[in-house]
């Protein structure tokens, strides 16, 4: 009787251990999962502040951007944005464009930096799209040459915002970045295989706000 009491009693014991290491397999797995989610799915607060302000000189639109957090601020050159209309009184100013705002399409000073960048107007080809930057550094006297080759599928971040008329020139301007993966749930079984189940949680990113507040002199 003691033998057969001892043999249960290790027989209880063996089920125990057995169902402690389960569940502590099954809790390491949750916090994995759960951990995993909490990756996925974020919220960040870093708020910025800008304030645009720009002016249209016949083709040519000159803008500067100062960033409040920052507190640095960059001067942007480039053709108007009405130049790229296509009926046939646009297709006519178009065409009256100066050679250079044909080939390029801004020019980009940053005068913390003492940099200068322009960039070419994008040349697509198929489902590639190419352009140009040439680069000059005051600080070292340094230039450079660089090139930016892309695919129109190429995903970017998603970019929503609110805007807020003032007056004819002036509006205000709410944005946050948002980017999202759905879940997707796939399995698999088979002769040769093991059933397989997978739940993949997607994710879900949000960055807000940026205010902004834009001048059209």
């Amino acid at each position: 009787m003691g033998d057969d009491g001892a043999t249960r009693a290790r027989g209880v014991g063996g089920r125990c251990r057995s169902i402690l290491r389960a569940a502590s397999d099954a809790l390491t797995r949750c916090e994995t999962r759960l951990n995993e989610v909490n990756e996925k799915y974020t919220f960040e607060l870093c708020p910025e502040y800008r304030l645009k302000v720009s002016k249209t000189i016949g083709t040519t639109r000159v803008g500067m951007t100062f960033d409040a957090r920052e507190r640095r601020y960059r001067v942007a050159v480039k053709r108007a944005e009405s130049m790229d209309g296509e009926d046939e009184s646009e297709r006519d100013e178009k065409a009256m464009t100066p050679l250079f705002w044909r080939a390029m399409n801004k020019l980009v000073l940053d005068p913390e930096e003492k940099r200068i960048e322009l960039y070419s107007r994008r040349v697509d080809y198929g489902p590639l799209s190419l352009r140009g930057v040439g680069e000059y550094n005051a600080t070292d006297g340094e230039w450079g040459l660089r090139w930016q080759l892309q695919t129109f599928q190429k995903e970017k971040k998603r970019l929503r915002s609110a805007e807020y008329e003032l007056n004819d020139h002036v509006r205000g301007c709410l944005r946050w970045d948002v980017q999202s993966v759905a879940p997707e749930v796939e399995g698999a079984v088979g002769s040769k295989e093991k059933f397989s189940f997978d739940v993949d949680v997607g994710s879900y990113h949000v960055t807000v706000p940026r205010l902004e507040v834009k001048v059209d002199l």
